[in-house]
Formats: structure tokens, C-alpha cells, sequence
């Protein structure tokens, strides 16, 4: 199922959640997170890469991600659907989230609140939507 000309819901779920709900899977992603990787997308004139597994790829839990998933912490806002992680064709994670620091307003307006330092996950850049008192600029966690 196609959200927009560039994703398909089943790059922000895993299989078993598509395999069970079909195209309802979208219930348990934000909109935000279509929106920001639709940001990206748009600003960097690159290729987004979330989950792959539905082209027989190996990425599988990098959006949404169930209750019961041993990945990731157990209050992961992964686990809320309000978070990806994902890395670019032809852009390092590390360019992508210097240009995001950098001009962070237009991500912001589409719901990025966070990203994950990527000098401690340097092959992926987790962005994600929870609440946060100032969006001014983004908060950056660290796992």
C-alpha cells in the first residue's frame, strides 16, 4: 500500500504486523513519521531506506516496532509508532543530520522533535515525533 509517490506502509512495519492487519497497518504509525521521511526525502533529492523486507531485503524493524519485539528499549517511541530509523542513497547519516541540525524549522513544521546522536549509531539516523516542551531545535538523545 502506497502512502505517498515515495513510501509504502510496509518500509515503517514489520512483517507479521502487515501480514495480520494488511493495508489497517498504517493505525500503528504515526502520520508524522510518513511526513518526516517525506522531508527528507524532499530536501535531500535521495532515497530514503526504512525497512526493506518487503523486497526481500533484511532491514526489518527500523519503524514500527510491537510490544513484544526483543529490539530496542521497552519505552522505544518506536514501540508508539512515533519513530524510524532509516539511512540515505548517496547522503552519510552523518551529512543528513548536520543538515537537519542545521536547518531544523521545515522538519520541525512536518513533527520531528528528536534524533539519536549519530556519533553513537553511525550507520542509521533515528528520528522520531514525541512531545517536547521547545522544538525550537531538536533534541538529541543518546542510547
Amino acid at each position: 500500500m502506497k502512502i505517498n509517490q515515495y513510501f509504502d506502509i510496509r518500509e515503517f512495519i514489520p512483517p507479521e504486523i502487515w501480514g495480520r492487519y494488511g493495508e489497517k497497518s498504517i493505525w500503528f504509525v504515526d502520520p508524522k513519521v510518513f511526513a518526516i521521511a517525506t522531508a527528507y526525502r524532499e530536501a535531500f533529492g535521495c532515497p530514503v531506506i526504512v525497512n526493506t523486507w518487503h523486497n526481500g531485503g533484511q532491514l526489518t524493524y527500523r519503524g514500527y516496532r510491537p510490544p513484544d519485539t526483543k529490539i530496542g528499549a521497552t519505552f522505544s517511541q518506536h514501540r508508539f509508532g512515533r519513530a524510524f530509523d532509516c539511512h540515505f542513497v548517496g547522503l552519510t547519516v552523518q551529512e543528513a543530520f548536520k543538515r537537519i541540525c542545521d536547518n531544523f524549522a521545515p522538519f520541525a513544521a512536518v513533527g520531528l522533535t528528536t534524533l539519536e546522536d549519530v556519533a553513537h549509531t553511525p550507520t542509521w539516523l533515528h528520528s522520531d515525533c514525541r512531545a517536547v516542551a521547545d522544538n525550537s531545535k531538536p533534541l538529541i538523545v543518546r542510547p
